[in-house]
């Protein structure tokens, strides 16, 4: 069986990775206006809280993460559909290299079935640097992600129908997804750009 390269889909159960427990972050608390009880006849209503940009990035570079697991778990699911759909959650190198894994993997007459299903998602850190005319390379708003997915419901089997996932495949994947935005501050542009990853038996090692 050829090694694929490890996607939170089908590939993903097909590798033994190393076992690593994800870093799971509580969500950040909102912050609480004080308020003063120097007059008992006035009452003071709290501040309406504005997100900071990097709030709002952090936000929306999470919220891509669920849809990059479904297009992706779409794409291993349904052979006719065109692998071009992974260009509206990834850029390159991640959208290149999962296609390229999916495509092997369907013309292996590989099917997936069921679905991954996201436990935990944080962003790790967060840079809003943008200078898209930088030489070498241009430089976009970046957010890192670390997600931990359950993929205990996913199976891949060949042609006759058979598994070809290991019996001892860890329940969880855990990912650490980084997230471009080539056209910031257009808050829909929001992309994975790499997502390596690895095994684990709990979100919580």
């Amino acid at each position: 069986m050829a090694v694929m390269r490890a996607t939170a889909g089908a590939a993903a159960v097909l590798l033994a990775l190393t076992t690593l427990g994800c870093s799971s972050s509580s969500d950040p608390g909102s912050s609480s206006a004080s308020t003063s009880g120097t007059s008992s006849s006035q009452t003071s209503s709290p501040s309406p809280t504005t997100s900071s940009p990097a709030e709002e990035a952090q936000a929306a570079a999470v919220e891509l993460v669920p849809e990059y697991l479904r297009t992706i778990d779409d794409l291993y699911l349904d052979p006719s559909l065109p692998l071009d759909g992974i260009y509206q959650v990834a850029v390159a190198p991640e959208a290149t290299a999962q296609a390229t894994a999916i495509g092997k993997f369907r013309s292996q007459g590989y099917r997936q079935t069921g679905r991954s299903q996201l436990v935990t998602a944080s962003a790790a850190s967060v840079d809003l640097s943008n200078t898209p005319a930088a030489s070498p390379s241009p430089v976009f708003p970046t957010i890192v992600v670390t997600a931990c997915v359950d993929v205990s419901q996913v199976d891949a089997v060949d042609a006759t129908g058979q598994s070809i996932v290991p019996p001892d495949r860890p329940r969880y994947l855990v990912q650490q997804l980084t997230v471009v935005n080539p056209d910031y501050p257009d808050t829909s542009s929001w992309r994975v750009s790499e997502a390596p990853n690895r095994q684990a038996e709990s979100c919580d090692g």
